[in-house]
């Protein structure tokens, strides 16, 4: 047996086996230990009784046989009072020993001797119904003293049979005596009891820690070796019970388990082996497939945008018809309205202040007629024209047109552009372009503010192919982030009511394309919008 050394974790080992079955065992072991104590204990006292009672009626057994074989008539009392005095006296356990003897042929008694005073003896007629006993009796009585004795009563019988009893004998044994022997051994008893208990407790602490801790200690040590990468780590077997069985299996289970790594080691060099030069056909396919994929990605993104390009259309060429129905209706009564302005002009006595009247009316009228152009203008796809276009001239006509607007409502505009910024664009279509831009950002700002436009050349332009990009920032309100993705819908405008058609972005976005451009808005809410797009660029 090896011993341990000593690890002061009270607490870790009370949560242990080792303690939880030592304080079962012990408590098991204890409750047995006190109940053999006490049954041997108790069941000396009960000896002692047995003897006591035992040796009395011996006593009177052998009083009996004296009177019978030396003096069945009771002669001689002096004998009698040798005999008595031999086995009774005072200061012994059979401290009184009295002889009746039987008078006529009734169960009358007289007393012959006694070991005590005869003064003193208690008895009576009713002595004489023991007599009729078939064997000595013995009863515990109380005495005068607060003792407890034995009493017993054995009739005087001769050896022939058929005869009735001579005689009788009462004898006495104090218990005291006993009593102070089954005192002592208690006191003994309980003295020894603390040591048997505690040499049982640690006796059993041995025998669980070798029978149980250790074996289960190796094994938890051992599952520690093997987690830490140790694999030829075994538990040791010295035993043929269940731990030594468990012990068995968990070094085949680590056995195997080491086997299992030894092959997997092996198979997974093996296969890189394999894979050396398959790696390199599976990065080579796979680069190929996620070509495929965003090549088929373009194509669904793609095709997204040409069914709301196609949604867009329909809604347009909705608009136009609307628009288109609008102005044949219209037109043809401006004509007829016009042709009699035109009689009523022809008059010559007309006063001038009839002909200053209807040179008003003639006025308006042709207003009318130029908004409803320009609606026809809009539902038609326009005819490019296009040409070289400096930016500065554009910008420079652009603020002659826009500039009242823009100091009414207290916009300033700065633009930033290379010299040599020139656009491969129509004029018209531009002016309409960046005229749609300036009034929708002119709405967003309605306590003023600021618009920045910048020129630079696009990521896109190569020597063959010059393109720019254009950003168009104001200083405005922005747009919320869930209505991005709609400010190019026909019809779709975040005006109030009765202060946009919804149809401003959507043109953009229409002579943007016809360009070959793109266009896209970057917007904050609160913080204002941005138009980015593209345009051909030409060479100055």
């Amino acid at each position: 047996m090896s011993f341990w050394p000593v690890r002061l974790r009270p607490l870790a080992w009370l949560r242990s086996l080792h303690a939880k079955l030592f304080v079962l065992l012990g408590l098991v072991t204890s409750v047995l230990t006190v109940a053999v104590a006490y049954s041997i204990v108790r069941n000396s006292r009960r000896e002692l009784e047995t003897y006591s009672r035992n040796l009395v009626i011996e006593a009177a057994g052998t009083v009996e046989t004296d009177i019978i074989e030396r003096d069945p008539t009771f002669k001689d009392p002096d004998k009698l009072d040798q005999l008595l005095s031999s086995i009774a006296g005072p200061d012994r356990s059979i401290f009184q020993i009295d002889v009746f003897r039987r008078v006529g042929r009734g169960n009358e008694v007289d007393l012959v001797r006694s070991s005590g005073e005869e003064s003193t003896v208690d008895w009576g007629p009713e002595i004489g119904s023991y007599l009729t006993l078939p064997k000595a009796q013995a009863e515990l009585v109380d005495l005068n003293t607060g003792r407890q004795a034995w009493k017993v009563y054995l009739p005087i019988r001769p050896h022939k049979p058929g005869q009735p009893p001579i005689g009788l004998i009462r004898a006495y044994c104090d218990l005291e005596r006993w009593e102070v022997v089954w005192d002592n051994n208690l006191k003994r008893t309980l003295r020894t009891l603390p040591g048997v208990l505690l040499g049982e407790f640690i006796l059993l602490w041995l025998i669980l820690r070798v029978l149980i801790s250790d074996p289960i200690e190796g094994l938890v040590l051992t599952m520690q070796r093997l987690e830490q990468g140790e694999s030829s780590a075994r538990a040791p077997v010295r035993r043929s019970d269940e731990l030594g069985l468990i012990a068995a299996r968990f070094n085949d289970m680590a056995a195997q388990i080491q086997r299992a790594g030894e092959d997997r080691e092996a198979l997974i060099r093996e296969i890189r082996g394999l894979n050396a030069n398959l790696q390199d056909r599976i990065d080579a396919a796979l680069s190929e497939l996620q070509a495929k994929n965003d090549e088929l990605a373009a194509l669904v993104e793609r095709n997204a945008l040409l069914r709301e390009e196609l949604g867009t259309q329909e809604r347009l060429a909705v608009a136009g018809q609307l628009t288109a129905t609008f102005a044949h209706e219209v037109g043809t009564p401006l004509n007829l309205v016009t042709g009699h302005l035109q009689l009523l002009e022809s008059q010559k006595d007309l006063p001038d202040k009839t002909r200053e009247r209807l040179g008003v009316i003639g006025g308006q009228i042709q207003r009318v007629g130029d908004i409803v152009r320009r609606l026809l203008d809009l539902t038609r796809r326009p005819q490019l024209h296009k040409k070289p276009l400096l930016f500065e001239s554009l910008l420079g006509d652009l603020e002659q047109l826009w500039s009242p607007t823009l100091a009414a409502h207290g916009v300033t505009v700065t633009a930033l552009a290379p010299p040599d910024c020139c656009l491969d664009v129509d004029r018209k279509q531009m002016e309409q372009l960046f005229i749609n831009l300036m009034n929708n950002a002119v709405d967003a700002m309605p306590e003023g503010g600021q618009v920045e436009l910048k020129a630079q050349p696009a990521e896109e332009s190569t020597p063959g192919g010059l393109w720019w990009e254009l950003h168009f920032h104001d200083s405005g309100q922005g747009i919320p982030a869930e209505l991005l993705g709609q400010v190019f819908r026909p019809m779709f405008t975040t005006k109030p009511e009765g202060k946009g058609t919804g149809l401003g972005l959507s043109i953009c976005r229409e002579i943007v394309r016809n360009h070959g451009g793109e266009i896209r808005i970057e917007s904050t809410e609160g913080k204002g919008t941005c138009v980015v797009f593209t345009l051909p660029g030409a060479l100055v």
